[in-house]
């Protein structure tokens, strides 16, 4: 459990994920401090990987893997929300997105171009998805341009889905993030963001969404930032 703004929020994740903030504190910190996410204006909560990549990383063999963050935004972190004024964020922050289900994902791929991912850095949008309530999620592909161990250029690509949630009146920021750009690993990304959703929404004995009246008042959310996958 955590308290977020002075709420108190549980954290759980689906299997095989465990939270490493504790066992491996440098690559907490680093990833905590990681400027994708401080330029976005966000606060990094919990940290999960499965449990067989952990093992590797205490081992100290290096590699890539799945991974799941918490995170809030901080100018979201004090104020309290309403369910209306959810709904009223969610609308305008989607508004004009295609939507995606995971029905989509081999059509998607099949006219998506590629190239621009393979020799610099890049990021796309690739839509947004409805994968639970009281809930969007922006899926993106990105590939950044790094170095090697051994000093080697490399180009590494990733899809993440992004989603903002409402729990005990706090908006959450949940980040899953896959190894690769491919329709399988959009598919397991999402996948994964809906079991997230859900398991989280038990957790925290979220209710279903009530009907919005069409009187009722809203107070504004910020337009949400989106930190870059990693």
């Amino acid at each position: 459990m955590t308290l977020v703004g002075g709420s108190p929020i549980v954290l759980e994740a689906p299997f095989p994920f465990v939270e490493v903030s504790r066992s491996l504190p440098e690559a907490f910190a680093q990833r905590r401090d990681n400027p994708g996410i401080k330029a976005a204006g966000t606060h990094l909560v919990a940290w999960f990987i499965p449990r067989l990549d952990l093992k590797d990383q205490l081992n100290e063999k290096t590699g890539r893997y799945r991974s799941l963050q918490i995170m809030v935004e901080k100018d979201k972190e004090r104020p309290r929300y309403t369910p209306e004024d959810f709904k009223t964020y969610r609308d305008a922050a989607i508004k004009g997105i295609t939507a995606i289900t995971e029905n989509d994902i081999d059509t998607l791929f099949g006219i998506m171009d590629m190239s621009q991912f393979k020799q610099a850095s890049a990021r796309k949008l690739l839509g947004q998805a409805a994968l639970g309530d009281d809930s969007f999620t922006l899926c993106i592909a990105t590939s950044a341009e790094g170095k090697d161990l051994r000093g080697g250029r490399q180009i590494e690509q990733s899809v993440a889905c992004v989603t903002n949630i409402l729990l005990n009146g706090k908006v959450l920021v949940l980040m899953v993030t896959g190894s690769e750009i491919s329709a399988t690993e959009l598919g397991n990304t999402m996948r994964l963001t809906r079991e997230w959703i859900t398991i989280l929404r038990a957790a925290n004995n979220a209710k279903p969404p009530a009907a919005v009246p069409s009187e009722a008042r809203s107070s504004p959310i910020p337009n949400p930032q989106i930190p870059n996958p990693k």
